[in-house]
């Protein structure tokens, strides 16, 4: 008959581990049937053994454009997640598994969030990468702005962080073996000191697959960008590389339960519960206050400005110019550009000697994308007028 059988899963979320002894000499019929009993319990149980480390991240999403011109958010107000991918069948097993942050220079800022339990296993025995269930993880904001439940919410997780957005990096970290790792931005973990390559594992990292634990060049090198994600386009265990395997695309969260609202009516890219005009490809997320204005000295003196491009191509833009001396009450302001989609200025006057020019911008949209955007902090309602 069976005389032993043991179970155990190590603590690094590996895979389960069996054994069993049997006799050298069974002769009764009864405890033959009682060996092969025991010898398929044994290859069920082992078979189907859950772990994490062939996860690999998905997807990374920084928020909606207006959280990129709102003032400053707390980590759990903000509408963030990260999106894990299976590359194989049984790949639950993430209780307790985290998310490293680390800003542009490599500095551990904390984590983004762990699970708290494992989820279902909801792959087919044979799937293949990216063919396989995903695991979501983020804010209740980022539940709410996609109408679903994700699988793990992360708000007021002791030590958590909010993603950053103009560079850094994160990491899924099984216990204390990394599985995958993005970075973004001008990330260089080198400049703090805590790793050897720019985008290669901290010092002390133990790698929990045998994959590439050099990352290569980051994605995205302006950043994250408000309204879209950092998804990921490839997947190959020897060749990881940040810049060709990531693309910023427009969010498609999923469930490890597959339940999703990816509706796409218009075909536009940008799915219909996130969409202010779900019939119109020019307009897509609601207009949000300008993220930048910037200048280059002429002449002619060049200004650009944009909304976020996430928001479409049918954004204009109304230009206002004044002189510094009327700043305060705004009661020189002038009308430059009406309703122009360009997102540029070329000035070929210039200011008195010993005065300047100030130049306001907002951004005009659909009534159902967000209307008209303010011209920006302290301006004041008068200025409305000036460019009707």
């Amino acid at each position: 008959m069976l005389q032993a059988l043991r179970a155990s899963r190590p603590a690094g979320g590996e895979s389960l581990s069996l054994s069993a002894s049997v006799p050298r000499a069974i002769t009764p019929m009864r405890h033959l049937h009682h060996a092969v009993v025991g010898f398929v319990v044994s290859l069920f149980l082992v078979t189907p053994a859950a772990s994490s480390d062939r996860m690999v991240i998905q997807e990374v999403f920084v928020g909606p454009p207006a959280d990129g011109t709102s003032a400053p958010l707390t980590a759990d107000q903000r509408a963030q997640y990260v999106m894990l991918r299976m590359t194989s069948s049984f790949q639950n097993f993430v209780d307790r598994a985290s998310f490293r942050v680390e800003d542009a220079d490599g500095n551990l800022l904390g984590a983004f969030g762990s699970f708290t339990a494992s989820v279902a296993n909801a792959g087919t025995f044979d799937c293949a990468y990216p063919n396989c269930p995903a695991i979501m993880l983020g804010t209740q904001a980022a539940d709410n702005l996609f109408t679903f439940s994700f699988d793990q919410d992360v708000d007021g997780q002791a030590g958590r962080v909010a993603l950053p957005q103009a560079g850094g990096r994160v990491c899924f970290v099984n216990y204390s073996s990394v599985v995958d790792c993005v970075a973004w931005g001008n990330f260089d973990c080198t400049r703090s000191g805590n790793c050897a390559l720019a985008n290669g594992p901290r010092t002390g990292d133990r790698s929990a697959n045998g994959c590439d634990p050099d990352f290569g060049t980051p994605a995205s090198p302006a950043g994250l960008q408000y309204g879209f994600a950092l998804a990921r386009t490839t997947f190959n265990c020897l060749a990881n590389e940040s810049s060709t395997d990531f693309g910023l695309a427009y969010p498609r969260p999923v469930n490890n339960a597959g339940s999703n609202n990816n509706v796409d009516a218009d075909g536009d890219g940008l799915i219909d519960v996130l969409d202010c005009e779900d019939a119109n490809t020019s307009f897509r997320w609601p207009v949000a206050d300008l993220q930048n204005l910037t200048s280059e000295p002429g002449p002619p003196t060049a200004l650009a400005y944009s909304q976020a491009v996430a928001s479409g191509s049918g954004v204009t833009y109304d230009l206002v110019r004044g002189t510094i001396a009327h700043l305060a009450g705004f009661t020189d302001a002038l009308c430059l550009l009406n309703n122009d989609p360009t997102g540029s200025f070329q000035e070929a006057n210039d200011p008195l000697v010993g005065e300047g020019f100030y130049y306001l911008v907002r951004a005009n949209s659909t009534a159902a994308c967000g209307g008209t955007t303010s011209y920006g902090p302290g301006t004041s309602p008068a200025l409305d007028a000036v460019c009707p």
